[in-house]
């Protein structure tokens, strides 16, 4: 009798163990699914077509721009798109004047508003300025490149009246266009074909030294281009040094094929002017090590580090998921110890009394 009793004790203890471990199993289970959860919310770093819950939310509050047509002065429209795309050139954006790039147009208010998801990215207030937009209508008329960041999400476009010079095309007119919330975006900065200097914002990453760069990177073989190189560089007050770094750069980013022979061309250009910044002529050696070197160089090391660490703090993100996946499993081996500890004590305890009965 007492045999029986004490495998009937085994047994249940066994069962209770069981239950415990596929309870343990189904908990780890559920937090999994959770941490998971957690992380499917998070957005690619380069803004695609991945919508978070922030963007949904941004797409029902009005997640869109807009332009006066009314205000630009434009006549006979009927219809009008909006084209964006990334001022870096990167990403899938529609095509121009595409269904995709519609817009709904009021013509009592001479107001045309596009839905910003139907570029197929997700653009959010927090992005900076990354982007560049034009308006167009079916009459042919269009806006200048305009830069735009997040803030003018719900903002308004229109064109001033005032004509720019087209920076590839000098017989050409471009309609100034500007926002009217958003002054720190606005028409692009450019240098034309010309010499000329049109716009006012420049897009993430680029300055006045860059922008006479990418000139002279173009053109570093046109005489009569590069003959505006000292007017240019008085007008945008920058040093030689800074933009014979700023070309460097570029050449290096890009992997330009030809930068063995364009870096010492653009040299030998800034090697004959007199630095605005110091009222000197240019120091060569200086000149020389930033072809060498790069203007972003010393400064590029520690932007390097900011964004390594700013990426090993994405990484962080995701290393807090695994300790909380690594968390779930330590939990279940907890509980298997303690209830196979559980086992072993109530074995001896079976035992203990089987050989009590066994004296007695």
């Amino acid at each position: 009798m007492f045999k029986k009793i004490a495998g009937l004790f085994l047994a249940a203890a066994v069962m209770c163990s069981s239950a415990a471990i596929t309870a343990s199993a189904a908990e780890a289970e559920d937090d999994a699914a959770v941490a998971a959860a957690d992380q499917s919310g998070e957005v690619s770093a380069d803004g695609s077509s991945e919508v978070s819950a922030d963007a949904s939310s941004e797409v029902e509050a009005g997640n869109v721009v807009k332009f006066d047509v009314k205000k630009s002065g434009w006549n006979n429209v009927k219809t009008v798109f909006c084209h964006i795309w990334k001022a870096d050139g990167s990403g899938d954006w529609p095509a121009w004047q595409s269904k995709k790039e519609k817009c709904k147009y009021d013509a009592s208010t001479g107001i045309a508003t596009y839905d910003l998801s139907m570029t197929g990215n997700t653009i959010s207030k927090s992005d900076g300025r990354v982007y560049c937009v034009i308006f167009s209508a079916n009459t042919g008329m269009q806006s200048y490149n305009a830069i735009m960041s997040g803030k003018c999400i719900g903002d308004t476009l229109y064109c001033t009246g005032n004509q720019l010079e087209n920076p590839e095309d000098s017989e050409k007119k471009a309609n100034e266009a500007k926002w009217e919330n958003n002054s720190d975006c606005g028409p692009e900065k450019k240098i034309t074909s010309t010499g000329n200097i049109i716009g006012s914002a420049f897009p993430e990453g680029e300055s006045d030294a860059t922008l006479l760069a990418t000139y002279l990177v173009a053109y570093y073989n046109d005489e009569a281009k590069t003959s505006f190189t000292q007017k240019l560089l008085d007008e945008l007050k920058v040093s030689p040094t800074q933009v014979m770094g700023a070309v460097t750069d570029r050449l290096n980013a890009t992997n330009n094929p030809d930068k063995d022979t364009i870096a010492p061309a653009v040299e030998k250009i800034l090697a004959g002017c007199t630095d605005p910044t110091t009222g000197k002529k240019v120091d060569k050696t200086q000149l020389d090590n930033a072809k060498k070197t790069g203007a972003k160089a010393a400064a590029g090391s520690s932007s390097n580090g900011s964004s390594s660490s700013s990426s090993n703090g994405g990484s962080s993100s995701s290393g807090s998921g695994s300790s909380s996946t690594g968390a779930v499993k330590s939990g279940v081996e907890t509980t298997i110890v303690f209830v196979m500890a559980g086992l072993m004590v109530s074995a001896a305890g079976v035992m203990f009394l089987a050989r009590k009965k066994k004296e007695d």
